[in-house]
């Protein structure tokens, strides 16, 4: 829950390099998925940049396997 409220902030205050950081750097796949659920979900402003972020990441995570 703590990344989606950190994104969430982000994009509030239209720091959309930093929400999409946050989301780079999360090692939390559930927590991943779940932001990601709620970014696709929601009509956000900045959405999208989270969206391709998150997806990354589960990529790169997904390699480390």
């Amino acid at each position: 829950m703590g990344l989606t409220v950190d994104v969430l902030q982000d994009l509030d205050t239209h720091n959309l390099q930093a929400a999409a950081r946050a989301a780079l750097q999360e090692n939390n796949a559930i927590a991943l998925i779940e932001l990601l659920e709620m970014m696709w979900s929601c009509e956000v402003d900045g959405a999208n940049a989270v969206i391709d972020a998150v997806l990354q990441r589960l990529q790169q995570l997904r390699a480390l396997r």
